[in-house]
């Protein structure tokens, strides 16, 4: 899919420039603390070997890390993601960076925890397919795993609880929180280049409203909301909301963003350039949503193209994955492990 065929507006007024007294940006924020607290480098190991082991899935031949791929910024670079044998799924990948910070998870936001996420897709039929029954049984039967459940969780093997207590462990340790942004908002100036620092004053603007739903310094927020992407699925609503919150998602993170195409719930929007113009035409608003499904600040804004590029640029400054796995030579089962794309 190449260059949204959405009309492009071309009337703006210009951005103000930032203003820095000294070192002081006023852009720093703290990280919220990690949900579950600090993993036990012991249980992220644990849960590095099982996020990569395709042991989990019923035949054998899918891992997190099929869907997760490191180098896809922990997303999988596809429309939507693979199944079971193949099979197309109807929701886009997020990224796993800085999942640690979020209150809830998917994108219907029915996952109160890693934890519990975890297990969204390991028994998921059209996916893991894993057998809550046999799982534990398996690993056990596996001398490397059922040592290393012991040495983490104390005597007694493996288990289901166990098994998403250390892949949720793992996922804990993927933080993106040093990108070249976070360098600018430390006082470094020439982290951003004029082109991102433009778009950074566009991103904060009362014109795009960017900021009020990718709030910093995570650059999401714990909301479910509607822009009104035309695909049909109920989103939050489906998943035990109201139903006016059908068509709404989770809003996701835009740490990494660059790195993580395409884009939106069903992967409708392929570039960055594609989201921007579609916000830029009103979200959901050019394409019929009801007024109700699509939220106040999702507004036709006008911007010149040139600022929609700086915008652009600005997101893309977003990038840090110092966190990135390795990803292992071998895993306990000997199975087959996940070969990284050049």
């Amino acid at each position: 899919m190449g260059r949204s065929n959405l009309r492009r507006t071309t009337i703006a007024a210009a951005a103000p420039a930032l203003v820095f007294l000294g070192f002081v940006t006023g852009l720093q924020r703290p990280f919220p603390p990690i949900a579950g607290g600090v993993p036990d480098p012991a249980a992220v190991e644990l849960g590095r070997l099982l996020f990569f082991d395709p042991v989990l899935s019923a035949d054998g031949t899918l891992s997190c890390a099929h869907c997760h791929r490191p180098d896809r910024a922990l997303a999988d670079g596809l429309r939507t993601a693979r199944g079971r044998g193949g099979r197309a799924l109807p929701r886009n990948t997020p990224t796993l960076y800085n999942a640690a910070f979020k209150d809830r998870l998917m994108w219907d936001r029915r996952a109160g925890s890693l934890e519990a996420q975890v297990r969204i897709p390991l028994f998921g039929a059209d996916e893991m397919a894993a057998d809550p029954a046999r799982l534990a049984a398996r690993l056990d039967a596996i001398p490397e795993y059922r040592r290393r459940f012991d040495r983490v969780f104390g005597e007694g093997g493996a288990s289901v609880d166990r098994v998403s207590r250390a892949i949720a462990a793992f996922e804990r340790t993927l933080l993106s929180q040093d990108s070249r942004f976070d360098r600018y908002a430390a006082g470094d100036r020439g982290a951003l280049s004029r082109s991102e620092r433009r778009g950074l004053t566009i991103f904060r603007s009362l014109n795009t409203r960017c900021f009020e739903c990718h709030r910093l310094p995570t650059f999401d927020a714990p909301l479910a909301m509607g822009i009104g992407v035309p695909s049909g699925d109920p989103g939050v609503g489906g998943a035990g909301g109201t139903p006016a919150q059908t068509g709404f998602f989770g809003v996701p993170s835009l740490r990494n963003v660059g790195a993580t195409a395409p884009y939106m719930h069903d992967g409708s929007l392929a570039t960055l350039e594609d989201v921007v113009d579609f916000y830029r035409e009103g979200g959901g608003r050019a394409h019929g949503a009801e007024p109700g499904r699509v939220h106040e600040h999702v507004r036709p804004f006008a911007i010149r193209d040139e600022e929609a590029a700086d915008l652009v640029a600005f997101l893309r400054s977003l990038g840090d994955e110092r966190a990135r796995p390795r990803v292992p030579e071998r895993v306990p089962s000997g199975l087959p492990v996940l070969e990284e794309r050049p």
